[in-house]
């Protein structure tokens, strides 16, 4: 099934929300672990701050360390071989000689939420004392003795990370450490939290986006409405600019200029045709006058000038015919036809069209029967009568002689007009294009049975003129309905 641009456009919305989200999860991660790791990283830098500053702790060898002045002996100036951040309280930060961890292990310090480990102090030469503790990082000390300071991650002896930070002093490195078991934890309960927010908050996205997908398309549906509005009757309107100068904007403009060349079209074409039949309508006036003189007269004709002479007089009215509905039509559609209203009969004037469709049947045909109430209305009596025979007639031609016509009329404020047959029906795909003018379904038989295509076209628009509407329903094989809808 292919999919509307309306969806499309939807699910590619929402494809991009998901993906953004997605990619902001990954970001709001990676941001997170950087924090908790610089975190981390600031803690095992202060506390080799506080204890290159103001001593070990207790038990902890001395050797390597400066006065409380701020520099070791051999002058190494902690604040400018790294950043030691601003604002640190020393009190509140860790305690050096008594913090204890969770379990109570005398080698882990408290510093916030932050386990630190206990400092090591790794002699610059191997035969030094304290040879059972080994350093925390052995690249990190050799960093250090190299650069000076280090900080880098590695796993202690229990596989578990660890951040190490290693700084050089005159007779020793110096390293602190910190767990980042608890770290870790923290960015897996962080990492599930953010998972479980993901369909929700992507359901949510994926909504919003549908719902700014319709509000962005509102200007195709506003111009949707206008353009089905258009009628060949009211070419003279134009769709509504959306303003902003874009793209809609612009294809705007190109179907209002196209609507204007097809006005000017339809503007020539509705005035030939009226200004042609009214043209045609003397020269054949005077053709039927010469025909008919010689009919009527007493002169004598051969049989063959007789036969010719009714041809002829017969062609003229049909021409008439002919003529007379085109300039009908011509009216119609430019919506200069004169409508008289007036209160009328309906059994007066709809038996007289029946009587007229029949009588211009040339053949055996069907019964036509009318179920007329007798009650007043209001219309053109004229316009309705030409209604009618045009329906009758049509109706008449394609039932055969065994079927049967119906004309029902009722009012209920409007007046609803049925003609219903038993003929021979209209396939599906020609119901639409029916009232189009010099449409015929079956061309040929049409021009034999005297049609032309203009009988329900002129319906169609007298219909309109008179405030109505003309609907046709058809069974290919068992008949047609037309129902016609006028307003007093």
């Amino acid at each position: 099934m292919k999919l509307s641009m309306t969806w499309r456009a939807r699910l590619l919305n929402g494809l991009l929300s998901g993906l953004a989200l997605v990619a902001l999860v990954v970001l709001a991660q990676s941001r997170i672990r950087t924090v908790l790791y610089n975190a981390v990283d600031r803690a095992v830098k202060s506390q080799a701050e506080a204890m290159l500053h103001h001593g070990p702790p207790p038990g902890f060898p001395r050797d390597g360390f400066g006065d409380r002045g701020g520099r070791g002996r051999g002058g190494f100036d902690f604040g400018r071989g790294f950043d030691l951040g601003r604002g640190f309280d020393l009190g509140r930060g860790f305690d050096l000689g008594r913090g204890r961890g969770p379990g109570g292990g005398p080698d882990v310090i408290r510093f916030g939420t932050t386990a630190l480990l206990k400092p090591r102090r790794i002699p610059l030469e191997r035969q030094a004392s304290n040879p059972t503790e080994p350093p925390w990082s052995v690249a990190g000390a050799a960093a250090a003795r190299e650069r000076g300071t280090d900080l880098r991650q590695e796993l202690d002896k229990d596989g578990k990370a660890i951040r190490v930070f290693s700084i050089r002093q005159p007779d020793c490195i110096f390293q602190t450490a910190a767990s980042l078991e608890q770290t870790d934890a923290a960015l897996r309960e962080i990492q599930q939290a953010l998972t479980v927010l993901i369909l929700p908050v992507g359901l949510l996205m994926g909504l919003l986006g549908a719902l700014l997908t319709d509000i962005a398309f509102a200007p195709i549906r506003k111009l949707t409405r206008a353009a089905a509005a258009l009628q060949p009757s009211n070419l003279e309107l134009r769709l509504p600019q959306p303003g902003g100068n874009d793209t809609f904007d612009q294809l705007v403009t190109v179907l209002n200029a196209m609507l204007s060349r097809m006005e000017a079209a339809f503007t020539r074409q509705k005035r030939f045709t009226a200004d042609a039949s009214h043209e045609l309508r003397t020269p054949l006036a005077v053709i039927k006058a010469a025909s008919s003189f010689l009919l009527e007269n007493d002169d004598p004709l051969t049989e063959r000038q007789r036969r010719a002479l009714f041809r002829t007089d017969k062609t003229v009215d049909r021409a008439n015919t002919l003529v007379s509905d085109l300039l009908l039509l011509a009216r119609a559609e430019n919506g200069s036809l004169p409508v008289q209203r007036e209160s009328l009969s309906l059994q007066e004037v709809l038996s007289e069209a029946a009587q007229a469709a029949e009588a211009g049947q040339s053949t055996p045909h069907a019964i036509v029967v009318l179920d007329v109430p007798p009650e007043p209305f209001i219309t053109d009596s004229k316009l309705l009568h030409r209604v009618v025979v045009n329906l009758v007639s049509n109706a008449l031609r394609h039932t055969p002689p065994e079927g049967n016509v119906m004309l029902k009329a009722s009012v209920a404020g409007s007046l609803t007009l049925t003609v219903t047959d038993t003929g021979e029906g209209i396939a599906p795909e020609h119901l639409e294009r029916l009232g189009e003018p010099f449409y015929r379904p079956d061309a040929s038989r049409a021009r034999e049975q005297g049609g032309v295509g203009l009988g329900l076209a002129l319906c169609k628009e007298i219909t309109a003129a008179l405030g109505g509407t003309l609907e046709i329903q058809s069974v290919l094989g068992e008949g047609t309905t037309v129902t016609v809808t006028l307003n007093p």
